[in-house]
Order: structure tokens, then C-alpha cells, then sequence
């Protein structure tokens, strides 16, 4: 995740968050608590990850904790939405 801007990096967890609601369904398809908390969880863990690079361009283009959970749940609600669309 070398990207240097705010929405190439947007763009990149939202590709990896949908990767793993593809990956885990059941994770993704429960209760609304549970789902949100696992969003969270999804969140912190790529900002946990993130190598010393990464988090120096997070601190450089104002990126936080917060993002990276705002931008997995937009990954979510768009993976639903393309996911109910499919079925009708």
C-alpha cells in the first residue's frame, strides 16, 4: 500500500476490505452488531498491519484510525448494494 494520496489509499482498503467480505460471507451476512463489529475489527487490523512506510504517508496525508473504519464500512454497504442488485 504505497499510494501516495488519500483516495488511492481509500481505494485500496476498500478493495481489500471487499476481498475479505467476498472471502467470508458469514462473517458479513449476520446480525447487524456483530457485522459492524467485525467492520471495526477489519479496520483496526489493516491499520495494525500497516508497515512503517504506510504509516508514514498516513501521517503525512492526515489519515487515521477513523478513515480506514468509515472506508471499510463504505466498502461494505457497496458490496451489500452490488450484492442485493445481483439477486434481483
Amino acid at each position: 500500500m504505497a499510494k501516495q494520496s488519500k483516495d488511492a489509499v481509500k481505494q485500496e482498503i476498500q478493495e481489500l476490505a471487499i476481498g475479505n467480505y467476498k472471502s467470508y460471507p458469514a462473517d458479513y451476512e449476520t446480525a447487524t452488531a456483530v457485522v459492524s463489529r467485525n467492520i471495526q475489527s477489519l479496520a483496526k487490523g489493516y491499520w495494525d498491519s500497516r508497515e512503517f512506510k504506510e504509516v508514514a504517508r498516513d501521517e503525512r496525508l492526515g489519515i487515521n484510525l477513523e478513515d480506514y473504519q468509515h472506508w471499510t464500512k463504505e466498502a461494505y454497504e457497496a458490496f451489500m448494494g452490488a450484492n442485493h442488485q445481483s439477486l434481483n
